[in-house]
């Protein structure tokens, strides 16, 4: 066979190979009855959310909106917190109990000021959106100096099992061109994306949302003392579901709402209250 040939041949069984990979992934398992698991990190998705716990209550601390967060690649019982809207404190405390005596271990003073309440700590580094810019910053805290930027318009942070993800808005040209919700995987170093997905989520027309084992879930308000979760985009499988899971707003304002993969558990932030959510999984 001469090289021409050779060349031909390859090129075809190469394509081949390509496009059966690409029907896999589209034709992967039903969509909420499949165990996720992700060869790059240690942690294990044990399944989809089934049901959420009514909230308990861990302290009442700071302003009605905040946050409040673990370091979901950390050590430790390290709490993190931000007080507002707006500011340039990021609190830290030991462990839980200091949290709730108010006994704050360590003050990191921001080089630019933080807005909203969509921010994350990983790996040792903050994550957030630069206040009055479309700067998203990686702030690294043991050397205390920003490690990265990038640049992109009213984003939140999320994190789960398979590591760091991006929330922002962008207009849908597939549907009514109206604004809904990119979700993009980021390379936490250098805050690249490495794979983003359009869902169904539109802006303005839902509360709050979180991320579990590559699922993005949407509550339908956070006000309403008895909301739900009515929406939920699975990135595995790039299908929508409605799974009507009831959610409890107790104190009618939750600003903050974040899963964190260590303990399985919803970090919530409603009006100057810090809640947690125990999530229960199919199987």
């Amino acid at each position: 066979m001469d090289l021409l040939k050779l060349h031909s041949v390859t090129t075809k069984l190469l394509t081949r190979v390509d496009n059966m990979e690409k029907v896999r992934m589209l034709t992967h398992t039903n969509t909420h009855t499949h165990t996720h698991t992700h060869t790059h990190t240690q942690m294990l998705c044990k399944d989809t959310v089934a049901s959420l716990s009514d909230p308990v209550q861990h302290n009442s601390y700071g302003q009605s909106e905040g946050a409040w967060m673990r370091d979901a690649r950390g050590h430790g019982n390290v709490i993190y917190l931000t007080s507002g809207h707006y500011d340039n404190n990021l609190l830290e405390f030991r462990d839980m109990e200091t949290f709730k005596s108010g006994q704050v271990s360590n003050t990191y003073k921001l080089p630019y000021s933080f807005t909203g309440t969509g921010h994350v700590v990983y790996n040792g580094a903050f994550y957030y959106n630069r206040a009055f810019s479309r700067d998203v910053i990686k702030y690294d805290l043991r050397h205390r100096y920003v490690a990265a930027w990038t640049t992109l318009h009213d984003v939140e942070f999320a994190v789960d099992e398979s590591g760091l993800w991006l929330l922002y808005p962008a207009l849908d040209t597939e549907g009514f061109h109206q604004e809904v919700i990119l979700l993009t995987h980021l390379r936490p170093r250098d805050l690249l994306p490495v794979r983003s997905f359009r869902t169904g989520l539109r802006r303005g027309h839902y509360g709050n949302s979180f991320l579990v084992c590559g699922v993005l879930y949407g509550v339908d308000s956070m006000e309403r003392r008895y909301a739900n979760v009515t929406y939920a985009f699975d990135t595995h499988t790039l299908t929508h579901t409605v799974p009507s899971l009831a959610f409890t707003n107790m104190h009618s304002h939750t600003s903050q709402l974040a899963y964190c993969p260590l303990d399985k558990k919803l970090y919530a932030w409603d009006n100057g209250h810090q809640m947690m959510y125990d999530v229960t999984f199919a199987y």
